[in-house]
């Protein structure tokens, strides 16, 4: 159901503004006064939870501008959306082909009550849209009583349903942190897909117990999974196998107790608010500006619908214009590291390896306190097969605070990279124990929405905390004994 609406106020009439970039034409509202082409959704949204939907206006020169919604009816909202400016018709359906294979037409108001039901209802639960959604919803029509109200349900059986893709979604913490905090436990549903395809017979089961909560599991439930469970289908119960390496995989090595030791006695604020600094105003507006220009140029992480139409291709032109205007705000302000670590980043993207690696060096060199300047060093290190030289670059410390003694007060973002750092570095060493501390202290973090983890190195690192349980599950079906054993550390 749509949210509460106000009557629409009529638009004053304007003289024609000057040119201006598609963007822009878009958020001054002009978009809308458009008229309406068509509507498309996938075939089976409301089955699977998901509409991929287009909504379609015409210029006068009959090019198409296209608002693209991700919707996820089943919890979410509109999940990721973008938009698609000025584009010939049969550019436009040649992009759009791979996406919706066999579009259903649907009335504006259908589509208008599926997005705006679906951000109604995510917001029950404390979910916001994707950010973008404040730019594309510009190409609906404004959410008033003009337009006809069509219930529609929502969630699934009664529940939100919290569908995580395998390919990784950027906002699954968020999402997850915020069901339990508007929800509470027991009154939602998670299938995670990002350790296997968890979509087939466990999500039609809603009384099967095997996905979640295997803390609460007692002898009889373990028996039963370590009977039916082969080990290669361990990866489908990736809750119940990373419970599993938590409660039997022990290794005292010394930096488990290095790590231990020092935790106990940092003594470290954390923040989300700006730390001080002696940048002037205009130099952080300038930051800021580039780093959203970065941001925009950087394809998202791939899902259903943008992995087919955002393409892999070549840089976004932006990144050139950036990069360029980089090095003049570099030679304009040669103390302040940002734009250095904004170079690397631009130069990253545009593909240009030798100017990477040039700029995270100078980075490095010019500013060797600058935390983020060693976290790229680092990383770089690690992809040229340097993983000895890492601990050298924190002083040999296992903590930001170890790192920086002066220090009382870190911003949530230094903590995120520095622990993603040090668990990618140990995973890289072979210590896959330390990399799994690192990561359960990532996991311990209230993250803001704008800000999220590393997918690709969590799943790599649950990954082979799945495979070292294969062995264990695989000696416990082969012997009764081992199997009570095992039972036994279980729910201990």
């Amino acid at each position: 159901m749509a949210k509460k609406k106000k009557k629409a106020v009529p638009a004053k009439s304007k003289a024609a503004p000057a040119a201006i970039s598609d963007k822009k034409y878009i958020q001054s509202g002009r978009a809308r006064s458009l008229p309406l082409y068509k509507c498309l959704v996938n075939e089976g949204w409301e089955e699977d939870g998901m509409a991929d939907i287009f909504v379609l206006r015409k210029h006068v020169n009959g090019h198409i501008s296209a608002g693209i919604y991700l919707v996820d009816t089943f919890c979410t909202g509109v999940k990721s959306t973008f938009y698609l400016f000025n584009m010939p018709e049969n550019d436009f359906n040649d992009r759009i082909a791979g996406a919706l294979p066999n579009p259903e037409e649907i009335p504006y108001e259908l589509a208008h009550n599926i997005i705006y039901g679906a951000v109604a209802y995510a917001q029950e639960y404390g979910i916001e849209p994707d950010p973008d959604f404040r730019l594309t919803q510009m190409i609906l029509e404004e959410d008033t009583d003009d337009i006809a109200l069509i219930e529609l349900e929502f969630g699934r059986n009664g529940k939100p349903a919290l569908l995580i893709n395998p390919a990784g979604d950027p906002r699954a913490d968020y999402f997850l942190r915020q069901l339990e905090k508007y929800a509470g436990p027991g009154n939602y549903n998670v299938v995670d897909g990002r350790l296997g395809d968890m979509f087939e017979d466990d999500f039609e089961d809603e009384g099967d117990d095997y996905f979640a909560f295997p803390e609460d599991w007692k002898e009889d439930d373990w028996d039963e999974f370590i009977d039916e469970t082969e080990p290669e289908e361990l990866i489908d119960f990736p809750e119940a196998a990373l419970f599993m390496y938590d409660k039997i995989v022990a290794a005292p090595t010394k930096a488990v107790e290095l790590l231990t030791s020092e935790t106990a006695r940092v003594d470290m604020k954390i923040t989300y608010d700006a730390l001080p600094n002696d940048y002037s105003a205009e130099e952080l507006n300038e930051a800021a500006d580039i780093i959203g220009t970065i941001k925009a140029a950087t394809p998202p992480a791939p899902d259903v619908l943008t992995n087919i139409i955002k393409s892999t291709g070549p840089p976004d032109p932006l990144l050139k214009q950036t990069k360029e205007r980089l090095k003049k705000d570099i030679a304009r302000w040669p103390q302040n590291p940002i734009f250095w670590n904004y170079m690397a980043m631009t130069c990253r993207q545009l593909g240009e390896d030798e100017e990477t690696e040039k700029s995270i060096r100078h980075l490095h060199e010019q500013f060797p306190e600058y935390l983020f300047g060693k976290i790229m060093y680092a990383e770089m290190l690690l992809d040229q097969g340097k993983a000895e030289e890492v601990l050298a670059v924190f002083n040999n410390q296992y903590q930001l605070k170890g790192v920086y003694p002066h220090r009382n007060t870190f911003h949530i973002t230094e903590l995120t990279a520095f622990n993603s750092l040090m668990a990618d570095y140990f995973y890289e060493t072979g210590d896959l124990y330390m990399a799994s501390l690192y990561i359960k202290m990532l996991d311990q973090l209230e993250l803001p929405e704008n800000h999220s983890l590393n997918l690709v190195l969590l799943l790599k690192i649950n990954l082979a905390r799945v495979e070292e349980m294969k062995p264990v599950l695989q000696e416990a079906r082969q012997s009764e004994e081992k199997k009570q054993e095992l039972i036994a550390q279980l729910v201990g």
